[in-house]
């Protein structure tokens, strides 16, 4: 997004001055708390029904032509777009595209495969310690989600949230795989995850992360890993929980027009490719994505994960999930620490669930 500021201000742009929260606040501070205070906001795209709920955000196909729109629409990688768009509008525009992948340090890896989730239970059996995955409650709700998806569970779908077979399968391979790895494993967010095999030799394998393209990228750390598509439960690489960051306009700016125009030509081919990508982002655009010269600068991070991205599966975007989210991952958090049997965290996710639609709805 400097990139992006600096050249929009040579060509005539307005002025940006940016200012970052955390991880964590991206993933569960409500807009509503942050929102009257900026003109541009970076989203995560769950809280598109609480923007509406709250009238946090301006609907950006009210202040940027529909032919533009259509064109971002067409070059999206994945589901990156459309996962902003809710209740007939669309609330912010993909900047960034990320879903769940797997990473791996080949040389420490060997031969070893890693394509399904047996074989990834086998290498953490063989090399205990080697294997973990950031487990962190927001990470920890994210990794099951993707395992049920994955092994094509049905989720959120109407009144329940999975079947409890689904539900305990994944739990009990997530429970096993932080059995097997580090106890520290379950505060990490996907950063302190991936610093251990691009800082040192701690980890062989990360097998469900959100993907950051500088841990692949030669010169941004010591040993750059590979980025690639998420284990199959036999299904291929489906169902990865779709991450990444959407640009999107507050309600309450007097200068909207000014901030959905940054938006949508940072969000557009030119831009993604030319000043995201090489700037260290993970560009929402598909023309990005293809590109060879950035996916190889990227150290094949872009080829590497892309089946994963384009099955990626979208969370729902309801004013309720947020807060579920929020106490999901907390609950799931608390039972692998707590090895916890799989049918109790199920009927409790379960519970929570149904509790967090009452409460919301």
């Amino acid at each position: 997004m400097e990139a992006c500021t600096q050249a929009w201000v040579t060509q005539g742009g307005e002025e940006i001055v940016w200012e970052w929260r955390s991880l964590t606040a991206f993933g569960d501070q409500p807009l509503d708390e942050v929102a009257s205070a900026y003109d541009l906001l970076v989203i995560d795209h769950p809280f598109c029904g609480a923007a509406v709920a709250t009238g946090s955000l301006a609907a950006l196909d009210e202040l940027i032509p529909a032919d533009h729109l259509a064109k971002l629409a067409a070059d999206s990688i994945g589901p990156s777009y459309p996962s902003y768009s809710y209740a007939g509008h669309q609330w912010a525009l993909a900047t960034d595209a990320a879903c769940q992948v797997a990473a791996v340090r080949d040389d420490l890896l060997g031969d070893a495969p890693i394509d399904t989730w047996g074989a990834v239970v086998e290498l953490a059996r063989s090399r205990p310690g080697r294997v973990a995955l950031p487990l962190s409650p927001p990470h920890a709700i994210s990794s099951w989600l993707t395992l049920v998806a994955n092994a094509r569970g049905p989720l959120a779908n109407g009144a329940s949230l999975t079947d409890a077979e689904a539900g305990m399968r994944a739990f009990e391979l997530l429970h096993e795989l932080a059995s097997l790895g580090p106890a520290e494993a379950l505060a990490w967010e996907p950063p302190e995850a991936l610093a251990r095999p691009t800082d040192a030799d701690e980890l062989v394998c990360v097998p469900l992360t959100y993907g950051y393209v500088t841990y692949s990228t030669a010169g941004s750390v010591a040993r750059p890993c590979r980025f690639t598509d998420i284990p199959s439960a036999g299904y291929g690489p489906v169902g990865s929980v779709l991450g990444g960051a959407g640009l999107a306009v507050s309600s309450s700016s007097r200068r909207r027009a000014e901030a959905a125009a940054f938006a949508a030509w940072a969000s557009g081919e030119d831009a993604q490719s030319r000043l995201v990508a090489p700037s260290g982002g993970q560009p929402g655009s598909r023309t990005a994505w293809l590109d060879p010269s950035l996916d190889a600068a990227a150290g094949g991070f872009y080829s590497g994960t892309r089946a994963s991205i384009e099955a990626a599966w979208v969370r729902p975007r309801d004013a309720w999930w947020p807060a579920f989210q929020l106490e999901a991952g907390a609950l799931l958090n608390a039972a692998l620490r707590e090895s916890l049997p799989a049918a109790t965290t199920i009927a409790r996710l379960e519970d929570l669930y149904r509790d967090c639609l009452r409460r919301r709805t």
